[in-house]
């Protein structure tokens, strides 16, 4: 091969490489700045679906079950509190999506609070 046209691969090989970089860089830049957008508190949407979780908040807000509403955001920490998942594993749901999720199986003051601002509000 040419000394010219190693010199031509080495230029386009560098110019794709750059091209490349730059490409991935800005679409995890638009990735990072979309999951802000969606979820911006970093809020866990809590399944209330367990049926023991949500006739005790029916009979706690005294409501009917059917006003108990399926889903509810809140905070990592209280979500980690009530779903059997740690801290670390709703962590790493956000690094794969800005919508976290899991499905509370207890119940804590916390969560009934936070139920409560959805099914009373003020």
């Amino acid at each position: 091969m040419s000394a010219s046209k190693r010199q031509l691969n080495r230029l386009l090989g560098t110019s794709f490489a750059m091209l490349l970089a730059t490409t991935l860089g800005g679409l995890a830049q638009v990735a990072e700045r979309g999951a802000d957008v969606e979820n911006p508190a970093g809020l866990v949407e809590v399944s209330l679906g367990d049926w023991g979780v949500k006739t005790a908040l029916a009979k706690d807000l005294s409501v009917g079950i059917a006003d108990v509403p399926l889903t509810v955001a809140v905070p990592a920490a209280l979500a980690a509190d009530v779903c059997p998942v740690s801290g670390e594993d709703l962590e790493q749901q956000e690094v794969i999506s800005p919508t976290r999720t899991c499905a509370a199986k207890s119940l804590t003051d916390g969560l009934r609070d936070e139920v409560r601002k959805q099914v009373q509000p003020q």
